[in-house]
């Protein structure tokens, strides 16, 4: 298990925090939705209690997923193409160096990851892949990458899906663990 990555990915989010950066989260199909959930659990659980009823902080890490609407989704998807999706929408935020970008992809090879990270790559900031096998295209435009290793034998999980269950049990699990260290180190 690739646990250097994670802490450098866990130093990473830290640091955008401190220093008053955004996080941008994106993903594929299982992706999307983890990435939804890796979104709000960032957003608020390092800064309440743990009963969740009182803030334990009133400065809040600003992080956005770029799934989270169907609607510019899809127009963008209709009006510019599918591999498009993602990049335009971080064009539509001016990326600043203490910003951060994490995607997530079993494969690593859809366009509108490689095409994400890439542009991200180009305007200075940490970028990170939370991806399985061997990271595909979009490895080349990580700083932080994080690949579940392995192969299935399970109905559904061979061939093109090869160990997609797996890679998207480990990315749930890797966006927990991010959200307790960092809820641990704001909180000291």
């Amino acid at each position: 298990f690739p646990v250097d990555e994670v802490s450098k990915l866990v130093d990473a989010v830290e640091k955008t925090y401190k220093k008053v950066g955004q996080v941008f989260i994106f993903g594929n199909g299982g992706g999307a939705s983890i990435a939804e959930h890796f979104t709000s659990d960032l957003a608020i659980h390092p800064f309440v209690s743990e009963d969740k009823g009182t803030p334990l902080k009133s400065a809040r890490l600003m992080v956005h997923c770029l799934n989270n609407s169907n609607g510019l989704l899809t127009r963008l998807a209709n009006d510019m193409g599918y591999d498009q999706v993602f990049i335009e929408q971080l064009a539509c935020h001016l990326l600043g160096k203490n910003d951060l970008v994490i995607a997530l992809s079993t494969s690593g090879n859809s366009l509108n990851i490689i095409y994400a990270l890439s542009y991200a790559k180009q305007c200075r900031v940490t970028t990170a892949l939370i991806g399985g096998r061997d990271g595909g295209g979009a490895k080349e435009f990580a700083d932080i990458c994080i690949l579940i290793p392995g192969h299935s034998r399970f109905p559904g999980q061979i061939g093109a899906n090869d160990n997609c269950f797996h890679i998207e049990d480990f990315q749930s699990s890797i966006a927990h663990m991010v959200t307790g260290i960092l809820k641990e180190r704001v909180n000291e």
